[in-house]
């Protein structure tokens, strides 16, 4: 995509000025007036995440998702932006950002080669960090991509057919195909170090190593994998089963997702009716999160996107049978809490400009549904305690919508349902003692924190590669679905 770039000389000065003030000293981030991200990391006692605040506090999460925050900040000119959506957030009660920590290769890298990482790159995530710990907000930080966008496996794939050209004794250890990324030992070697070398970076900000951060609520494998390659799941399994234990090595403080968008596999318990269009997507919702090191499930929820051409009728109904049957799924055989950790409806703008609304009010009542369902499971001790809206954005980013963008400066209807539903979370704390019967019983996993399961420019300057997403979206699942029907 060609990005339109302009330059407004007195915006950019100003937030030259105001970044420069920001980031004046270290204890900037560390002020009086930091709210802090809870008391202590968060761990899960059965279906519940609580707080190592002394109290075991129940922690709820109402939260969204902003993956160009890293990208943003590593320009310090731009990184008003990013103060400027961490605050939006808190006021409106949002506790959660989940974002990437990855950028592989390209034009804007975190990691432009195996092990080699860009420090003005890595200075932004230290600054997403610290801004996140200032505004009492706890990150789910991704480590790669399934899609190509930021690099993701198809880049790691390509860095290990370069290393073999160069080295005939790669050959047989390389990858040939994408999807060669979940079993190829040289790749699997150069995931391992962008791991490590993430998890032992030390914030210069904070000065506080991210694995000792409890700013940082967990640690995502991938952002949505999925295996064309092998649509029964057991590639991907056999990938988390390695993964996940790799990062507790490393870090016991954190709790540890997959990334799952909750496609059924062929797995016991599992049906691929209940997926879009009732085909395999190369994963096992409950084998998968029931790998050790995994401490939570996840599930992404786009029915326009994967049901296109289907009525909002139906588009509801599948949404109520989604999450029905993973709430029921993951109570019954996993015993752990259950994130929403994307959701969002397309908004139709040309709508808007020719004055209608009706596309608006869809997306506003697809957010109360899902927030509602929230609510219901998580006011009744149910497993699906939190999610994060696609996408947040501020005034002014038109360059990065998507269709799925919330502005809450702009989007007041949308804004005032999540900040209800925000107020509403955040009241359940006090209800925690009189819900003991649905905690965790003798059959729960009982995980202290982060512990494993078993022992064990401006506003139109953005960075130069930001992805079509939702594209990317489709095309894969049109070429799955032609698959299966040619």
């Amino acid at each position: 995509m060609m990005w339109c770039a302009r330059f407004d000389r007195i915006v950019h000065v100003r937030t030259t000025i105001i970044n420069l003030f920001l980031t004046s000293s270290t204890s900037s981030w560390l002020g009086h007036d930091e709210k802090r991200s809870g008391g202590g990391f968060v761990g899960v006692d059965g279906m519940q995440f609580v707080a190592n605040d002394g109290g075991g506090t129940n922690v709820y999460l109402s939260g969204f998702n902003a993956y160009w925050l890293m990208t943003t900040a590593s320009d310090p000119a731009q990184r008003a932006k990013v103060v400027a959506a961490f605050r939006q957030a808190s006021a409106h009660g949002l506790n959660l950002a989940r974002t990437w920590a990855f950028s592989d290769g390209g034009d804007a890298p975190l990691q432009s080669s195996p092990g080699v990482y860009d420090e003005a790159m890595f200075r932004g995530l230290d600054f997403v960090v610290a801004q996140a710990r200032r505004h009492g907000i706890y990150l789910l930080l991704c480590l790669t991509n399934n899609f190509h966008d930021f690099g993701g496996k198809r880049q790691y794939v390509q860095w290990a057919r370069d290393a073999a050209d160069d080295d005939d004794d790669l050959t047989t250890a390389a990858a040939a195909d994408d999807d060669d990324f979940f079993n190829s030992t040289v790749v699997k070697g150069y995931y391992k170090n962008h791991v490590k070398t993430v998890l032992t970076r030390v914030n210069g900000f904070t000065g506080v190593a991210y694995k000792d951060d409890p700013t940082i609520f967990a640690w995502e494998l991938m952002n949505e994998p999925r295996c064309d390659a092998d649509p029964t799941g057991a590639m991907v399994q056999a990938w988390v089963e390695e993964m996940a234990p790799y990062v507790k090595s490393i870090d016991s403080n954190h709790l540890v997702t997959v990334g799952l968008e909750g496609f059924y596999g062929l797995g016991l318990h599992e049906s691929k009716a209940l997926n879009p269009w009732a085909i395999y997507y190369g994963t096992n919702y409950i084998d998968t999160h029931r790998a050790p090191g995994v401490d939570l499930a996840t599930i992404h929820l786009y029915p326009d996107l994967w049901l296109w051409g289907a009525t909002p009728a139906q588009q509801a109904a599948f949404f109520r049978n989604w999450t029905a049957a993973h709430a029921r799924d993951t109570q019954r055989y996993l015993r752990m809490p259950l994130l929403v950790t994307e959701y969002g409806k397309f908004l139709l703008r040309w709508d808007q400009d020719q004055g209608a609304n009706r596309s608006q009010r869809e997306r506003d009542y697809f957010l109360a549904m899902v927030l509602d369902a929230i609510y219901d499971s998580a006011s009744n001790g149910g497993p699906l305690v939190g999610g994060a809206f696609w996408q947040l954005l501020d005034d002014g980013m038109d360059a990065l919508r998507d269709g799925y963008e919330i502005i809450l400066p702009q989007d007041r209807q949308a804004a005032t349902i999540i900040r209800n539903h925000s107020r509403q979370l955040a009241q359940l704390n006090g209800q925690d003692r009189r819900r003991r019967r649905y905690r965790s019983t003798s059959r729960d996993r009982k995980i202290r924190v982060g512990s494993s399961s078993s022992s064990a420019g401006d506003a139109d300057t953005p960075p130069p590669r930001f992805p079509l997403i939702s594209l990317a979206r489709f095309v894969s699942v049109f070429r799955q679905i032609s698959s299966f029907f040619f």
